[in-house]
């Protein structure tokens, strides 16, 4: 979350060089209606007594390629593989086996956050490719393709393969077609509760509430009045309900009640000021701060309540923090147990929700030479058996209570739900101004919809003319 300031300097900074760089790929706008999941096989109808036999899968005819000697280059803000661990070790294997037998060298390159779309858009405007393979936060990535800067890869990967996480192909889609891939979504927000504030307080378990589906609005909103109090009399509140900054609470609320900021009408994304779905969220949202006052003001209205909203759980003094799911192993001076849940349903909300700001997939460059063999290299160099042990590992390292908050951990990531929102700062002023300064969120929608809509149309609404006439992926 960290990340959210140097998103929106980036983003400005680099408008200019997008608009100018060469795109020679397809490109569009997000589209909310992404690829068919496949439908799985039917049953064939058998005599009562006769076994049912098993289809094999088709064996996939495996390519041959002579890439002579060329170079694969993988960059990433994050470190590569290593032999010392062994899920590096058994990576590793795998990409000497690649080397050998495609006759190419990978290479993984670490730069720092935030620099790989500088190095993508200054090499377009070179001509040559930066790297092949290119890990980006949907935030960077949506303005790049838009600009032309990276390629449709539809015909480079099986979409239907069931090996693909669930609600990549939705998020990996822009304007109908597949940009973004990656192995596993290992990213998606939920609530941590202090499991030892819940119980002193005689607090229900949420994990019971979502077996008996009763972890909605309702129930959140009153374990947050019971355990909102002044703990040692001195008429100030001291022990609260719910803490985080008030724009991320606002949009998760948003989320959970099948509503967004950004939604899509006759083929262009409008800012939804007047969704109904939206509106009763952020009523619920103002009757937080302003009725109930179970939520610990964001009085700095700046990163600053973020480190406050850490700090105040990780001391005990709060029963509820929304959190994404890597956030749990910074709290290291934690000493009460603290839990992880799905986010609590809205009433118009069907499914759960996992409402994130960083939200990264693969891309690659529209400049990038001999794509096809490289995706297919990337995709054979993956060790797919292991997405789920890794998922695992990351899942136990985030100092939870027990095992129903590393199974939560584990199922709400498909329900990620990323975001992008240029909305020229109306996520800021809905959120502070309804919930600091108990503004009507209709007041606040219409003060914001003008320029937050021309927000939009500049980063979702116009597309490079060279990057839409490119011609698709083979």
């Amino acid at each position: 979350m960290s990340r959210v300031k140097v998103v929106i300097t980036i983003l400005f900074a680099f408008t200019l060089i997008f608009v100018a760089a060469c795109g020679n790929s397809n490109s569009g706008s997000t589209g909310n209606n992404g690829a068919k999941e496949s439908e799985g096989n039917g049953t064939v109808n058998k005599q009562e007594n006769e076994p049912v036999k098993e289809e094999e899968p088709p064996v996939k005819e495996e390519r041959q390629i002579d890439m002579n000697g060329e170079t694969l280059k993988i960059i990433n803000w994050v470190d590569g593989p290593s032999e010392e661990t062994p899920e590096g070790a058994l990576e590793l294997e795998r990409w000497k086996e690649a080397e050998k037998k495609f006759n190419v060298k990978i290479v993984y390159e670490k730069v720092p956050w935030g620099e790989s779309i500088k190095m993508v858009t200054n090499a377009a405007l070179t001509g040559e490719s930066v790297a092949d393979i290119v890990p980006l936060d949907l935030y960077f990535a949506i303005p790049a393709i838009n600009q032309g800067l990276f390629m449709p890869v539809d015909g480079f990967f099986d979409f239907e393969d069931p090996k693909w996480p669930a609600g990549m192909k939705k998020h990996g889609m822009v304007n109908g077609k597949m940009y973004g891939f990656t192995t596993s979504i290992s990213n998606a927000s939920g609530i941590y509760y202090n499991k030892t504030l819940f119980e002193r307080e005689g607090l229900p378990d949420p994990h019971d509430l979502v077996a008996q589906d009763k972890w909605n609005w309702e129930t959140f909103l009153d374990i947050a009045k019971k355990a909102t109090k002044d703990t040692d009399g001195d008429g100030v509140i001291d022990q609260w309900g719910v803490t985080n900054t008030a724009p991320t609470l606002e949009r998760i609320l948003i989320h959970s009640n099948d509503a967004a900021f950004i939604e899509q009408k006759d083929g262009k994304h409008v800012f939804a000021f007047d969704n109904p779905n939206l509106l009763e969220a952020l009523h619920f949202y103002s009757d937080l701060y302003n009725v109930h006052k179970v939520v610990k003001p964001s009085k700095n209205e700046n990163f600053d309540d973020y480190n406050d909203s850490q700090t105040v759980f990780a001391a005990g003094k709060a029963a509820m923090v929304t959190g994404e799911v890597w956030e749990g192993a910074t709290r290291t001076t934690m000493t009460d147990e603290q839990g992880f849940v799905f986010f609590p349903k809205g009433p118009k909300a069907t499914v759960w929700q996992g409402s994130i700001e960083n939200y990264v997939q693969n891309y690659i460059p529209a400049n990038v030479k001999r794509a096809e063999e490289k995706a297919y290299i990337w995709d054979y160099i993956q060790t797919w058996d292991r997405v789920q042990p890794k998922l695992r590992e990351e899942a136990e390292k985030q100092l939870l209570a027990d095992e129903k908050d590393i199974e939560a951990m584990l199922e709400i990531v498909k329900y990620s739900q990323p975001i992008f929102l240029p909305l020229d700062g109306a996520l800021g002023d809905s959120a502070y101004s309804i919930g600091n300064r108990g503004e009507s969120p209709e007041t606040v929608m219409e003060r914001n919809k003008l320029k937050a809509q021309a927000a939009i149309d500049a980063q979702l609404n116009t597309i490079k003319e060279a990057a839409a006439e490119a011609p698709a992926a083979k």
